[in-house]
Formats: C-alpha cells, sequence, structure tokens
C-alpha cells in the first residue's frame, strides 16, 4: 500500500512539472486595450516579444524585445509605445522603450523602432506636454523619424500632432495609457 501511494505521488509531481513547463511555451501572453470612445480593441504583448531593426553606422543590426516596461501608450493608429523611466526631475521625467507600429503606411518602413519620451512638468505658466520621439528603418538605409507632441485632453486622452522626417508629413494624433501610468 506504501509503495503504490508513493508512485501516485510522484506520477502527480511529473504531471504538475510537465504542466508547469509546458504552459509558457504554449501560451501567447496577450493583454487588450480598447480606445476611449471608439470599439478599437488594440492587442499587445506586455513584454513586447518583437525585433527592433537599428541602423547605425550605415549597417542594420537587430535587437530582441523581450522584457518588462512600466509604462505602456497606444495611440489612435493602434501603434504601441513600450517605456521605462530613465529620469525623473523636478520639472520633467524621460523615457526609452521600443514602438510597434500598426497604422506605419510607407512602403519599405519598418514595423518597429526605438522610442524616447520626454514628459515635460506642469509649472505655472505652461500645462503638462509630451514630446516623443521614434524611428523606423526604410529599405534598410534611411532612418525615418516621427516626432509626436501632445497633451492631456481629459483625464483617459491625450491630443497632439505627429511629425514624420524625411517624408515630411504631419497628422493628428491622440494617445491612451494602456498599462501603468506617470
Amino acid at each position: 500500500m506504501y509503495h503504490f501511494s508513493s508512485i501516485i505521488s510522484i506520477k502527480r509531481i511529473i504531471l504538475g512539472a510537465l504542466l508547469f513547463f509546458m504552459l509558457p511555451c504554449s501560451t501567447i501572453w496577450a493583454d487588450t486595450f480598447i480606445i476611449p470612445g471608439t470599439s478599437t480593441e488594440v492587442t499587445y504583448d506586455p513584454r513586447g516579444n518583437f525585433d527592433v531593426p537599428i541602423l547605425s553606422g550605415g549597417n542594420v543590426t537587430t535587437t530582441h524585445v523581450n522584457q518588462d516596461f512600466s509604462l505602456i501608450l497606444c495611440n489612435g493608429y493602434s501603434d504601441v509605445y513600450y517605456l521605462n523611466m530613465v529620469r525623473d526631475r523636478v520639472n520633467y521625467a524621460a523615457y526609452k522603450g521600443y514602438v510597434k507600429y500598426r497604422g506605419f503606411s510607407l512602403s519599405g518602413c519598418s514595423t518597429t523602432g526605438e522610442v524616447t519620451m520626454m514628459r515635460i512638468k506642469a509649472t505655472p505658466s505652461m500645462p503638462e506636454h509630451f514630446s516623443l520621439v521614434s524611428t523606423s528603418v526604410r529599405w534598410n538605409s534611411t532612418l525615418y523619424i516621427l516626432n509626436d507632441t501632445f497633451r492631456w485632453l481629459n483625464s483617459t486622452t491625450m491630443a497632439g500632432y505627429e511629425n514624420w522626417y524625411p517624408f515630411d508629413m504631419s497628422c493628428s494624433v491622440a494617445f491612451y495609457i494602456a498599462k501603468g501610468g506617470f
């Protein structure tokens, strides 16, 4: 009797270990965010899990993104910005991370890039606002810069403008916090 119960316990331990190790391999970890005032649902992986091309010295290298992020922003075009704070000062906070574009429409452009954001904190003469610079590599030879400037519109939405260089195009854009906060 003692021998039989030990075999059952060992089987349960082995089965539990197999299930524990299979779970991360067979599951896609994803969160969803619904853009306020719309039915648009954005699905994103909170750890990124994508490759980013980086143009440096005329050569394109790739880095894989797979880490935790303290702030995830989403814009009205369903682009997702993965950010971590790197500096917090009295007048500003700096964030660095990566972006996964879903609304990028230029032929030959990468759908991922690097991003840096400055949060300029409110002063008596100026409200809080944000400046975000992101990149996209086009045809493995040209670095495109996207610059977004925005401010709080209400408690859930930030609004502003986006400029693309060297494409020389601009458009209005809305930003939302999908995860984390300031």
